[in-house]
């Protein structure tokens, strides 16, 4: 029992030390945790913004589309009922409404890549 009481007396203040180094991990596991956290609410603002971004893309591409698609019929009934423009006309509006649908479903993709990338940024997908 004597021997119980007495040995932190005589141990030359290694519990202190111990003490010391328990906190300084405390401290460092605390930092780390915190440095996570930050990471974390930046994938997840980066995933939130390019997803926002690729909607509004995708908003002014459907317009885009749909103006395209309005100039087509116009150049069309020009080139039917008017002399005014040519063949070339028709196919170079044809032309513009293909590379804007072709750009949409980049859009589309993009939109779609950015809701994986919050998925994951909410931890989604984690093993």
């Amino acid at each position: 029992l004597i021997g119980g009481l007495t040995q932190p007396i005589f141990n030359q203040g290694i519990n202190k030390v111990r003490l010391t180094n328990a906190q300084s991990k405390q401290v460092q596991a605390y930092n780390s945790f915190q440095q996570s956290l930050l990471v974390a609410g930046q994938e997840v603002s980066n995933a939130l913004y390019a997803y926002e971004m690729a909607v509004d893309k995708e908003d002014s591409r459907e317009k885009q589309i749909e103006a395209l698609e309005k100039a087509v019929d116009f150049t069309q009934q020009l080139l039917e009922y008017s002399s005014a423009t040519n063949y070339t006309d028709v196919l170079t509006s044809e032309q513009n409404l293909l590379a804007a649908q072709l750009s949409g479903v980049n859009d589309n993709l993009q939109k779609l890549q950015a809701v994986v990338d919050l998925y994951r940024a909410l931890g989604g997908g984690w093993k």
